[in-house]
């Protein structure tokens, strides 16, 4: 089972009544997996290039 399987599964198994929350547990699982370790500093900048990321994204569309 992947990474991202696992991680719907827990989000859906902690909100299995709320779709929204699903998604919204699932996007913080998956940054937590992804930052973990990181100094406050190096968390900011992920935070923020993700961001740059999504705003350059929906200038796109």
């Amino acid at each position: 089972m992947t990474d991202r399987v696992k991680l719907w599964d827990k989000a859906v198994k902690d909100f299995p009544e709320d779709p929204a929350l699903q998604e919204v547990h699932y996007a913080r699982l998956k940054i937590h997996q992804k930052t973990r370790g990181m100094s406050d500093e190096e968390f900011v900048q992920f935070i923020k290039a993700q961001a740059k990321k999504a705003r350059s994204t929906a200038q796109k569309c």
